[in-house]
This record gives structure tokens, C-alpha cells and sequence, in this order.
């Protein structure tokens, strides 16, 4: 399977900040996206200290992608994480969508993947979240 990664929620790292810090802040969700727009290194501190399998946080986004596979391996990305979105385009393409918490639960979680979907995940994640991509990397995944 090959996985191109087509579209990103913005500014991924910092709106999962904001998911992590509403939790604890009497501040509105609005005003601290606006403050962690501007402080990217409080972005990768509050990230930095979380722990993946609070998945909660990492579910406001959405990673689209563009697949050429078959559907028996589109069939076992399914099974190996049914929240994985998929539509089929036709000859062999596809279009799979998932949210970070599915992402980094599918590379975390020891499954059986089709061939190319863990690379496919791995660069995505640390093209668009990298500092929730060392943390995967730290963790095995």
C-alpha cells in the first residue's frame, strides 16, 4: 500500500495543545489557540508531556490520504484500526482519512500492517505533528 498524504488539518500540534489545556484552564478554547498560535515552544512543551494514550485530544484533526492499494490490503489496515475512514476512488486508488488518535494507536499498536502503511503514517506524522512523532518513535512505533 501506498499512502500519500493529501491534506492536514492546520496547525495539527498547536489545536491538540489547545484540546490538552482546555482541560485545565479556565480560559476559553479560543484564547488559548491564539496565545499557543505565537508560542510554538509552549506547543511542543504541553505536547511534549503527553501521554498518548490520553486519545481524547488527538481526535480534533483529520489526516487524508491518497492510497494505491488492493482490497484485501485496504481490508487489513481495517482491521487493524476500524477508524480508519475509507472511500473507494477506483483502480486500485483509494481515499483513507484518519485522525492523529487513530494514526498513532495503528503505529503504536503492534498490528499487523500492510506493507508501506506504517512508513506512510510515520512520515505523515512527522511532516505535520513532529513533536507528537518523536514521542511514537521514543515509544517504538
Amino acid at each position: 500500500m501506498r499512502l500519500r498524504l493529501i491534506a492536514v488539518t492546520p496547525e495539527v500540534e498547536t489545536i491538540t495543545a489547545t484540546a490538552v489545556l482546555t482541560t485545565s484552564s479556565k480560559r476559553t478554547p479560543q484564547e488559548i489557540y491564539r496565545s499557543l498560535r505565537v508560542r510554538r515552544d509552549r506547543v511542543e512543551k504541553v505536547l511534549g508531556g503527553l501521554m498518548l494514550k490520553h486519545g481524547s485530544v488527538l481526535e480534533h484533526n483529520r489526516l487524508v490520504f491518497l492510497a494505491e492499494a488492493d482490497e484485501s490490503e485496504v481490508l487489513k489496515l481495517l482491521l487493524a484500526n476500524r477508524f480508519f475512514e475509507v472511500t473507494p476512488l477506483g483502480e486500485g486508488k483509494w481515499l483513507i482519512s484518519c485522525c492523529l488518535r487513530t494514526a498513532i494507536a495503528t503505529l503504536t499498536g503492534g498490528h499487523e500492517l500492510p506493507e508501506g502503511v506504517q512508513e506512510g503514517l510515520s512520515e505523515a506524522l512527522r511532516q505535520t505533528a513532529p513533536t507528537l512523532w518523536r514521542k511514537v518513535v521514543e515509544r517504538g512505533g
